[in-house]
């Protein structure tokens, strides 16, 4: 019994560690404070109207704070740029759902997470990173953090604008989902849901 529970200690010293490095990679930008949180919130209040188990509401917490981790890796040059991003520049932005994926991977607690850091940056039509990956092959987790991230990105302040309201977020959302970047089903839900509180 001592000797697991040493074993249990050590797996939350590691797991605070991971956690911490990603707060620390959101407390690099000013703009994006807090932005974490929300999304856990958000994707847990998405995630309890369409009903999915306990298990899977911990996985999308989990999942709003872990998503962007591997952004730690990423020079701040590029990822506090408040231009446009060059072609090159892009291509390094997208490396990091899958630099994300390897920081976590050897926890075997995380394991229900791998899916939401490597996919969330995949869209519904196949036009995101990293594999293309469309509809229902985008695990239901990842389709979700995705599209509350887009929402929190819209309705905050970045360097390069400011926060748009939440009723203009949600049209160009709309025009999102018709031109087949977001689930249809879950951005309906997630309009009701924003619309009702």
């Amino acid at each position: 019994l001592l000797k697991l529970r040493s074993y249990i200690s050590e797996l939350e010293h590691a797991e605070q560690v991971i956690f911490s490095l990603a707060r620390a990679v959101e407390a690099k930008d000013n703009y994006t404070e807090g932005h974490c949180e929300r999304l856990s919130i958000l994707a847990q209040y998405l995630g309890t109207e369409l009903q999915l188990a306990e298990e899977d509401l911990l996985v999308l917490k989990r999942g709003g704070i872990l998503h962007d981790i591997g952004k730690i890796a990423i020079d701040d040059s590029i990822l506090l740029k408040p231009g446009p991003l060059t072609a090159e520049e892009f291509e390094i932005i997208k490396t990091h759902p899958e630099i994300g994926e390897n920081i976590c991977r050897p926890l075997k607690t995380l394991k229900p997470v791998l899916p939401i850091i490597r996919y969330h940056q995949e869209r519904f039509n196949g036009s995101g990173y990293p594999e293309g990956l469309t509809k229902q092959e985008i695990p239901i987790h990842a389709r979700i953090i995705g599209l509350v991230d887009c929402y929190d990105a819209l309705t905050t302040d970045r360097t390069y604008r400011k926060a748009l309201p939440s009723d203009f977020a949600l049209q160009i959302m709309n025009k999102e989902t018709e031109a087949g970047l977001w689930d249809p089903d879950l951005f309906k839900l997630f309009k009701e849901i924003l619309e009702s509180e």
